[in-house]
């Protein structure tokens, strides 16, 4: 219970973090531009917190959804429509209403902006925290060899399961990690490869098949059958080598991924001793298998920004196509693809305490990555085009400018009615999704 509760909590102050770097962008371009901010809140509903500064209440609301940024004009409004005036001509100083439609795009702007140069942040220390991947002797499989396993009869003509490769197409390999991404970019039909068999190096041809446009290969990772991270309720040890499956010899983990359809019955070493334990069928089991870890290189601080950038750029992109292809799925579909803010948060703190787990870079990292496609679905989800959304209000003074005529307080009045309701159906919405996953699914 503790553990889940700490978890929301995470999820709950990550998201804060984004949505107050949200509303500080529309903050300080008011500020910079003339306009005077009334209040400046995070969360919605009841007020649970606010402070009193010089010029503007500082305050955070229950509801752990948004936040808004709210200008001075309320005055103003409620003169013209009083006076029944058409514009906003007679406003005081430092009103929202006393300026003009590019100063208020501008403002409306900034929130999307500071998103974006937060994901690109984000994403920038992302990649220069220090890193572990797993690392594989080059050492390979023949797929055709596994069949059952692999769902594929492609075979070699030269290489053979358990051939240790010491290069391909010329280049020397470390891992079969190089395997992999010199294979990915020769995509050819045949490749040239110095093998390792038996005590001898011999020089041989790895032949592919192209599917989807591609060429495949028909080889993988050889993996020895060794235990490496386990699950604490787990009769497996860190360290233990299985040696048999249902009898069968053990060389390699697809020797058991064979028998994944009966109950296994394992013998494996543990130090000096040998020991029986039994798995009922599954082809998920309560460890990792072993592999050598090592510190990824990490990029220049040039190379980190490139990557702050583009990575910042695919997201948004992935998100809006996500968002698009939504429209042409069931209903059970969307809500698979679209989480409330308690989801939402819950996943956060749930990936960012597996992070941990493991150690506290990958927490970390797991918890800023997290955030950085926060940022990008909050600003992506802004530049819709709804009343009261940053989109809308950006829409609306683009149509002013365009027209040289700004709306009326009437108008306005209309414009802000329609867009609370909207954010009311979306509040309702995204919750709803979140009681129906918790209670009635």
């Amino acid at each position: 219970m503790i553990v889940w509760i700490l978890q929301f909590l995470i999820g709950f102050i990550g998201i804060g973090l984004v949505v107050l770097v949200h509303e500080s962008g529309h903050f300080l371009a008011a500020r910079a531009l003339g306009v005077r901010v009334e209040t400046f809140g995070i969360g919605m509903g009841p007020k649970i917190f606010s402070y009193q500064g010089k010029n503007t209440e500082y305050c955070i609301s229950l509801i752990p959804f948004g936040g808004y940024c709210r200008m001075d004009g309320s005055i103003d409004l409620v003169k013209a429509l009083r006076d029944e005036q058409k514009s906003f001509a007679k406003g005081e100083y430092g009103s929202y209403f006393t300026t003009t439609p590019l100063v208020r795009l501008l403002i409306f702007l900034a929130g999307p902006l500071a998103n974006f140069l937060l994901s690109v942040i984000l994403f920038l220390i992302v990649a220069m925290i220090p890193v572990l991947e797993a690392v594989h002797e080059p050492r390979v499989v023949v797929a055709g060899d596994y069949s059952q396993v692999f769902g594929t009869t492609l075979g070699q003509a030269e290489v053979e399961s358990g051939d240790l490769i010491l290069s391909v197409d010329g280049r020397a390999v470390d891992s079969y990690e190089d395997v992999e991404d010199i294979l990915a970019s020769a995509d050819r039909p045949s490749i040239p490869v110095r093998v390792l068999r038996e005590g001898q190096i011999l020089d041989l041809t790895l032949y592919g098949q192209q599917l989807d446009g591609h060429w495949r290969y028909g080889i993988a990772l050889w993996q020895d059958a060794i235990v490496g991270r386990s699950e604490g309720s787990s009769p497996f040890q860190e360290g233990d080598r299985i040696l048999t499956v249902n009898g069968s010899d053990v060389g390699n983990v697809y020797d058991i991924y064979l028998h994944t359809d009966e109950e296994m019955d394992f013998s494996l070493l543990r130090g000096d001793e040998v020991l029986t334990v039994s798995l009922p069928s599954t082809t998920s089991f309560p460890f990792a298998w072993a592999a050598e870890l090592r510190p990824m290189e990490r990029p220049s601080l040039v190379e980190a920004v490139v990557q702050g950038f583009s990575r910042t750029g695919e997201t948004i992109a992935e998100t809006f196509s996500s968002l698009v292809g939504i429209f042409g799925q069931d209903t059970e579909e969307v809500r698979n693809e679209i989480t409330g803010p308690t989801r939402a948060a819950q996943t956060i703190g749930t990936i960012t305490t597996l992070g941990f787990e493991s150690d506290a870079a990958s927490g970390v990292r797991a918890f800023l990555y997290l955030l950085s496609v926060v940022s990008v679905s909050l600003l992506v989800a802004n530049l819709l085009p709804i009343p009261t959304f940053d989109g809308g209000q950006i829409c609306l003074n683009i149509y002013q400018m365009v027209r040289g005529r700004e709306l009326g307080p009437r108008g306005y009045v209309v414009f802000q009615i329609l867009g609370i309701v909207c954010t009311i159906v979306i509040i309702v919405a995204l919750y709803s999704l979140d009681v129906i996953h918790y209670f009635f699914r």
